[in-house]
């Protein structure tokens, strides 16, 4: 059963009831930068970071655990839709705008903190594109706006499309997707493999 992504303060009080040391929005940037770097993270891995230093226990464990498992599935289900809707987990619109933008660099914050520890150690290696993306993230996760106005609310929502469009540029251009890998012709025909 695919679960969705809870809501950005549902995760938060989660993580909260169990002395986390990061929030929501940066549990779920961690895991796409892990996601980005490796290719593949076992939940555990990615769940061991975000609660490390933390001794969870009875229900406030449980449900921080159930939420932290959607946040995994919907994470890892959208960075890999081919329709490119990949929601991040920050508050909703209904919040204040300088919130929303604290969320936004906290996930780009922890986007950054997972490809480090996935194994992304030296990003002179990295192609421009990916090192210039990532450079930009570390702007977005010292951004922050204390008005409520049109021209930040402008602002926001397009380091939002930025930071989201960002983090799936990343991961495409170091996990590519195999689209024209061979197909297998079944055992017992003649013919050379097709591509798709």
């Amino acid at each position: 059963m695919t679960q969705s992504l809870p809501d950005h303060d549902t995760l938060e009080t989660a993580l909260a009831e169990v002395d986390a040391e990061i929030g929501a929005a940066e549990a779920q940037g961690l895991l796409a930068g892990m996601l980005s770097a490796a290719g593949e993270v076992e939940a555990a891995r990615w769940i061991a970071q975000v609660l490390a230093g933390t001794e969870p226990k009875g229900d406030a464990a449980r449900r921080c655990l159930e939420a932290l498992a959607a946040v995994y599935e919907a994470t890892h289900k959208g960075m890999d839709d081919s329709n490119l809707e990949f929601p991040l987990l920050v508050p909703d619109d209904g919040e204040p705008v300088g919130r929303r933008a604290e969320a936004l660099g906290a996930w780009a914050h922890g986007f950054i903190y997972g490809l480090g520890v996935a194994g992304i150690a030296d990003e002179s290696q990295l192609p421009k594109e990916v090192s210039e993306i990532i450079g930009h993230l570390g702007e977005v996760s010292h951004a922050g706006s204390d008005d409520s106005g049109d021209d930040d609310e402008a602002a926001y929502a397009e380091l939002l499309e930025f930071v989201r469009t960002g983090a799936l540029l990343v991961r495409e251009h170091l996990q590519p997707r195999r689209r024209d890998r061979p197909v297998p012709v079944p055992d017992g025909q003649q013919g050379s493999q097709r591509t798709h």
